[in-house]
């Protein structure tokens, strides 16, 4: 009874009180699900993001620019989702357009304004199910869900992914969790012609179903004794039919967590459709009907070390379904690790 009314409270927590204005917190870190096969990692010094979210489909396209610079060798990432995903290449990089057309801090003007899921870890007997494998520009996508942790971090090991006691936590948290989870693993195809430490850059677009706008923000630890990058940076571009707010949990050192937003806010747009055609290429079919915004968000963190995943929820509240109701309650152990089951990571 007790847990029940923790869930209701923090449920209407994230559709009602995010009304409230908060200050964001200081930058600290970007790219938390990432692996690499060797110890030298591809640079994701700076990444940026697009997310298309349609509510009413209850929809999220996640779009992701993959900045790398050896790509002589080998490496992969992981991504976690609540619904089952799909994977797909974008042709035209969309982030140059975007910035130019909806920058992060632009010079005031006219029309300017101020700043069903599908859950569970998958069917059959094994501990992982390869739902699909497809090539995807010059990586090699892996749909997978997972029941046991353990067997999932052998399969990455097999695939050539690293496996480190803090990474298998990591991983463990969304095997609980019932989330699917995307691997990406580079190919290039002739290594031998490349060169390294030249910057290179993929994008890639990452569609499931979601009941609230996502954003997997949680990293690994950190190995004991790893440095904290110089610099690191994330922006993200959330395109939706209203305005959104960035929530995520932060563990206090002395326990439990305070609820915050991550990211610092930038500019947000309104009425922009055609602008927006302009910007995005292929991924203007994508688009949810109707009129959209398009909000800038900024991230400058060197370490996310305490910080949870990001959902994105409605600035200005509003009624659910029951249907959607027990959809976004699914997605609340992101905010409330006594919601988590027990013995999760």
């Amino acid at each position: 009874m007790k847990q029940a009314r923790r869930r209701l409270r923090t449920l209407a927590l994230v559709l009602v009180a995010l009304t409230l204005e908060a200050q964001p917190k200081p930058a600290e870190a970007c790219g938390g699900f990432f692996s690499a096969k060797l110890e030298e990692r591809p640079s994701l010094a700076y990444e940026q993001t697009l997310i298309v979210y349609d509510a009413q489909k209850s929809l999220e396209h996640f779009v992701r620019e993959v900045v790398f610079d050896k790509e002589s060798r080998e490496f992969g990432f992981v991504v976690p989702t609540p619904g089952r995903p799909e994977v797909f290449p974008v042709l035209k990089n969309p982030f140059k357009d975007l910035n130019e057309r909806f920058p992060l801090f632009p010079p005031m003007r006219g029309g300017l304004t101020s700043a069903g899921a599908g859950f569970g870890g998958g069917k059959g007997g094994g501990g992982v199910e390869v739902l699909e494998t497809k090539r995807v520009g010059s990586f090699k996508a892996f749909v997978l869900a997972a029941r046991d942790p353990g067997a999932f971090a052998k399969w990455l090991q097999e695939q050539s992914f690293t496996s480190t006691p803090e990474s298998d936590r990591w991983l463990a948290h969304y095997v609980a969790l019932g989330f699917y989870f995307v691997a990406m693993r580079y190919e290039p195809v002739s290594a031998g012609n490349l060169e390294g430490g030249v910057p290179s850059a993929e994008t890639i677009r990452i569609s499931f179903p979601t009941p609230l706008a996502f954003y997997p923000y949680l990293e690994p630890d950190a190995a004991a004794g790893a440095k904290t990058p110089e610099q690191r940076g994330l922006e993200v571009w959330l395109i939706a039919r209203q305005r959104l707010l960035p929530l995520a949990a932060r563990r206090r050192p002395t326990g439990g967590v305070d609820w915050l937003r991550p990211l610092a806010s930038g500019a947000s747009y309104g009425g922009y459709k055609d602008n927006l055609s302009g910007a995005l290429g292929e991924l203007t079919s994508l688009l949810p009907a109707g009129s959209l915004f398009v909000q800038r968000f900024v991230d400058q963190k060197r370490s996310r070390a305490g910080f949870g995943d990001i959902l994105f929820t409605p600035e200005a509240g509003g009624a659910l379904s029951a249907e959607r109701r027990e959809a976004v309650r699914a997605l609340l152990p992101l905010l409330d690790p006594e919601l988590l089951p027990k013995g999760t990571p």
